[in-house]
């Protein structure tokens, strides 16, 4: 019913850890949310200009780029191109194994446009592929703030990401790392890594794969030898622009559209490049009760950068999407 969910958001009552005040009908986010100043936004721009605009050359790159495929980091590549043409941007495509053939497509011919280098790191599919398994089978192995982020699936999937881009970010001297997350999933524009940081990130991820069973590790873990006593410190700060930038994500479709991105043929709402997707948040629903989208879309309502009725559009899940049995079928589940 209506009077289950937050007026102005999208988060409903029945969701673990969710209230809404009979007296205001808001959830308990709405109700203490304080939007970003425009003063505040201005120097988080200022302070982006003059990181990008004059990085220390270090090594062969400037900036290594997360780049999935989708509509997010492929307007993201094409708009750091545009602000900021002399980047040197490794754009690096993790193939976890269910990326779409045209997510991979359209990576590369964002590369090409902006004559980025583009990397496709892959790991062992088969192992990759019993790991994620673990995930859809695992219970808590994440803490609650994490359940409410991503489904375990996606946790797993991001963590291992971040790890090996940071990582890469390390050897070859490259000071800054950017990632398109939305508005709604991170709230911290710039993230400058320390060595203790990154060592407790690792041994977090490290205690999050062992509770779900993972026996060997190591493979999706930040290479010990780059964060030991001794090492040098990272001189690598994360950077999120859409932080900094509006974000109008249909206005990114059809800008990347004129661009050449191909849209994918999948029925999943939330993405536009992983065929493994639709499972996780049908596998995470079923498990914690919990939309794994749901506060991402929330926030980006609560921002006024969507609106409700698209939120709740793309908070259906169609269990019809053959692309669940697919993946339950190559999980072995």
């Amino acid at each position: 019913m209506e009077d289950h969910y937050c007026k102005k958001c999208v988060l409903d009552a029945t969701t673990p850890g969710i209230s809404i005040s009979d007296d205001t009908g808001l959830c308990q986010f709405c109700e203490s949310y304080t939007p970003v100043s425009p003063e505040k936004k201005e120097e988080y721009r200022a302070r982006m200009n003059a990181l990008l605009n004059s990085p220390k050359k270090q090594g062969k790159y400037d900036v290594i780029f997360a780049l999935s495929g989708g509509v997010d980091s492929s307007y993201t590549l094409y708009r750091l191109k545009k602000d900021y043409p002399d980047l040197r941007i490794l754009a690096v495509q993790f193939d976890n194994g269910f990326i779409s053939e045209t997510a991979l497509e359209n990576a590369q011919k964002f590369c090409d446009l902006t004559k980025s280098t583009y990397m496709r790191l892959a790991l062992d599919q088969n192992v990759l592929r019993d790991t994620f398994s673990k995930a859809a089978t695992s219970h808590d192995a994440y803490p609650g703030t994490a359940k409410y982020r991503a489904s375990d699936i996606c946790n797993t999937c991001i963590s291992i990401i971040k790890q090996k881009i940071i990582e890469l970010a390390i050897t070859t001297k490259t000071p800054f790392i950017v990632f398109a997350f939305s508005p709604g999933q991170t709230d911290a524009p710039f993230v400058t890594l320390t060595k203790p940081f990154l060592v407790w990130m690792r041994k977090i991820f490290d205690g999050n794969l062992k509770a779900m069973g993972v026996p060997d590790r190591n493979a999706y873990l930040i290479d010990t030898q780059v964060i030991q006593p001794g090492s040098p410190e990272p001189e690598v700060t994360i950077i999120h622009p859409f932080l900094v930038w509006d974000y109008d994500k249909p206005a990114f479709k059809k800008e990347c559209i004129r661009l050449g991105w191909i849209d994918p043929d999948l029925k999943d709402h939330n993405s536009s490049n992983c065929l493994l997707n639709a499972f996780a948040i049908k596998n995470h629903l079923d498990k914690y009760h919990i939309h794994s989208y749901a506060y991402d879309l929330a926030a980006l309502v609560r921002q006024g950068n969507m609106k409700r009725k698209d939120a709740q559009e793309k908070l259906t899940v169609d269990e019809t999407d053959a692309s669940i049995k697919e993946v339950q079928k190559i999980l072995n589940l």
